[in-house]
């Protein structure tokens, strides 16, 4: 019989096992191989749609703000939030060298807000910025434009944004 953390170890395992599979377009025959085919069946979500992310994963806010990391930080202490969720990158310069990739196919990253950045950073891929590449390409959490006319976050945007993914359920 195998302890706690060994399950957790062999779960994980099977779990990147899953992704990478589907990832590379494997997965009905991983599956078929498994005996567990029948899980895609047409009834079933499509493989497209099978990756979802943790409702608890984290939230990743992305662009250079109209105000201050603390005064964001009190948005969601006051929406009850666990600040312990987000994850900031709020320095136009740090933004070009983010590791976007790290988002891809991983379920503890839930929701992605996002802001003013450059155009040109690691993560654009073969698409115009790094939020057309998460909003096109497989793999990606939601991601939310924050501002109307062009891209800003500020205090109120901020607020509403995550207030209206908690009335959906969503976070």
């Amino acid at each position: 019989m195998l302890d706690t953390e060994r399950i957790e170890e062999l779960i994980d395992a099977v779990t990147e096992k899953i992704y990478l599979a589907n990832r590379t377009g494997e997965l009905e025959s991983l599956l078929e191989q498994w005996g567990l085919l029948d899980l895609i069946t047409d009834d079933a979500p499509s493989s497209d749609d099978f990756y979802d992310t943790y409702k608890d994963g984290k939230i990743v806010v992305l662009g250079s703000p109209q105000t201050k990391e603390n005064e964001l930080l009190g948005v969601i202490k006051n929406l009850g939030l666990d600040k312990s969720r987000f994850e900031f990158c709020l320095d136009y310069k740090k933004i070009v060298s983010y590791q976007f990739s790290k988002l891809q196919y991983n379920p503890n990253y839930r929701l992605v807000i996002v802001g003013a950045m450059p155009h040109s950073t690691a993560g654009k891929g073969d698409s115009s910025s790094a939020i057309a590449n998460m909003e096109n390409a497989s793999g990606y959490p939601k991601v939310i434009r924050l501002g109307s006319n062009e891209l800003k976050i500020t205090k109120t945007n901020f607020k509403m944004a995550l207030q209206e993914q908690q009335a959906i359920g969503y976070i």
